[in-house]
This record gives C-alpha cells, sequence and structure tokens, in this order.
C-alpha cells in the first residue's frame, strides 16, 4: 500500500475528513424542490434558485479565502478566479450549445444541473483550499 501525505494526515487528523462542505442544505433544498415540482418550468426554477444560492455560496468562500491572506497571496487568488470566471462563461456557453442539439423537453433542465455544477464545484475547491491547511479540521 502506498502512503499518500494526504492520507496520513486522514489518519492522523480524522476531523480534516469530516468538516462538513459548504452548500449541504442547497443540495438539499434542491432535491426537495425537484420532489415537489410537477412541471419541466416548477423544476428548471428550482435549479435557477439553487444556482443563485450556489453562486452566493461561492462568493462567500471566495472572500473567506482572501480573508487572511497576503497581498501577494491575494493578487494570485485574484487572478486565478478571474480567469476561472472567464472559462465558467465560455463553458456556459459550450454547455447551451451542445444541450440545444438535443430534442426533448428534459435536455434544459440537463443543462441547468450541468451550469449549477460549474459553480458548485468552485465553491466546494475554494472551501477545501481555504480549510486545506487547517489540521485541526476547523473552519477558521
Amino acid at each position: 500500500m502506498k502512503i499518500t501525505p494526504l492520507w496520513l494526515i486522514s489518519i492522523m487528523f480524522p476531523a480534516v475528513g469530516m468538516a462538513q462542505q459548504p452548500g449541504e442544505a442547497i443540495d438539499k433544498q434542491l432535491e426537495n424542490c425537484k420532489m415537489q415540482a410537477n412541471t419541466t418550468v416548477e423544476n428548471s426554477q428550482c435549479y435557477v434558485k439553487a444556482t443563485r444560492q450556489w453562486d452566493d455560496e461561492l462568493n462567500n468562500q471566495y472572500r473567506l479565502l482572501l480573508k487572511d491572506q497576503t497581498e501577494s497571496a491575494r493578487q494570485k487568488i485574484r487572478a486565478a478566479q478571474r480567469s476561472w470566471i472567464q472559462y465558467k462563461e465560455s463553458y456556459n456557453e459550450a454547455i447551451a450549445a451542445y444541450y440545444q442539439q438535443q430534442q426533448g423537453s428534459i435536455w434544459p433542465l440537463v443543462a441547468a444541473e450541468a451550469r449549477m455544477n460549474v459553480i458548485r464545484d468552485k465553491a466546494i475547491d475554494l472551501y477545501r483550499l481555504r480549510v486545506s491547511t487547517s489540521l485541526a479540521g476547523e473552519e477558521g
């Protein structure tokens, strides 16, 4: 068995792997909303709301990440985030173009989920980066 530093840290400090990720409530609300939805339009509204909430969470994680950084680190993080925003916009255009080719009412929902997941994944990435240096598992 190959022992990696991350594996070793997870054994030594189990709280690191058990910290609650941000947005779990958003995911639960989305699932509940979809269960209550009876139409494609209602399902679409569920994704609009969840995407807005994930975007708020992403902005919160970004602010928390920048909070205690040196000016040099803040500049690098800001530059990376600006590049990511360009990527997100370009990727969302690609998602739209791809799913517009498909026939059926399900595909706009699949596209909405894909767009939401781009934001969701980035919010979680920023959270993980922020807490990765806290060996006690604190969210600080």
